[in-house]
């Protein structure tokens, strides 16, 4: 007698993989997030957001406009403050006007600290910078043995580009000899430049007699240059040398800065 099959068996066996499966399948759907649906967005939407920015836009740009007139009235007012230099001063110095007779000291002292170099190669930039409505002539104290001083002209020039080089082969042609005969050089410039508005003296030591080391009385070379400037001239000065940097109580300290502020001149020590 043939032996019955056992389904059940294969049955039960069957069901454990469908529902195996199934369940696998239901903690894979459970597990895993699913998209959301996309809601569409109405174009009247989109149009409401656009023009809000437009106007934010607007807004802000309204604001940077009045801010920036703002601090354009506030530069404005700013540079109305800033003094403005006068034509006439172009050259750097406050000149009383535009008829300068320079006075260069060229006494053997200048030879120290290169004082006669820098003062060639300063007067030369004085005169390149000035322009043709300006008229010069330079002195030069002493001439050597032979004169306490020695005019390039004896009258002032228009200071076109000729008479400028001119000036500049005179100026250095000099070499350094000598006392400092401060005292002739500004008498005969006072009393033979007729209508010059302002002397620069540019000098390194104090007054000597010509041909000597004795010094000359610098309170006696000032009471007669008030005596003979009767036009007013302005007498500005530059002192040239360490000493006007480091000591005011010297004597070539106390007489250029004392002889042109006396004239309302200006003084420059370096």
């Amino acid at each position: 007698m043939r032996k019955r099959r056992s389904i059940e068996l294969f049955s039960i066996s069957f069901l454990d993989l469908i529902t195996g499966a199934l369940g696998a399948v239901i903690i894979l759907y459970v597990a895993i997030p699913k998209n959301h649906p996309v809601t569409p967005v109405a174009d009247n939407s989109i149009s409401d957001v656009l023009t809000k920015s437009l106007k934010n836009s607007q807004q802000e740009i309204r604001a940077m406009k009045i801010d920036l007139a703002a601090k354009t009235a506030e530069l404005s007012a700013l540079r109305e403050k800033i003094p403005v230099a006068p034509a006439e001063y172009d050259v750097g110095f406050k000149f009383k006007g535009k008829k300068i007779v320079f006075l260069m000291d060229t006494s053997a002292s200048m030879t120290e600290e290169d004082r006669m170099g820098q003062v060639k190669a300063g007067l030369k930039m004085l005169l390149t910078s000035l322009t043709g409505s300006y008229q010069f002539d330079v002195v030069q104290f002493p001439l050597a043995e032979r004169a306490p001083f020695k005019s390039m002209w004896g009258t002032v020039r228009d200071s076109s580009a000729a008479n400028k080089s001119e000036a500049f082969d005179f100026i250095y042609s000099i070499d350094p000899f000598g006392g400092t005969p401060t005292r002739a050089a500004l008498e005969f410039v006072l009393s033979n430049y007729d209508g010059i508005t302002d002397l620069v003296i540019l000098s390194d030591g104090s007054p000597t007699l010509h041909n000597s080391n004795q010094k000359d009385d610098i309170y006696d070379i000032l009471a007669s240059v008030r005596k003979l400037n009767k036009s007013k001239v302005q007498i500005n000065a530059i002192g040239v040398g360490s000493d006007f940097t480091k000591d005011k109580t010297v004597d070539k300290f106390k007489f250029l800065s004392q002889i042109s502020s006396e004239s309302g001149g200006f003084f420059v020590g370096f």
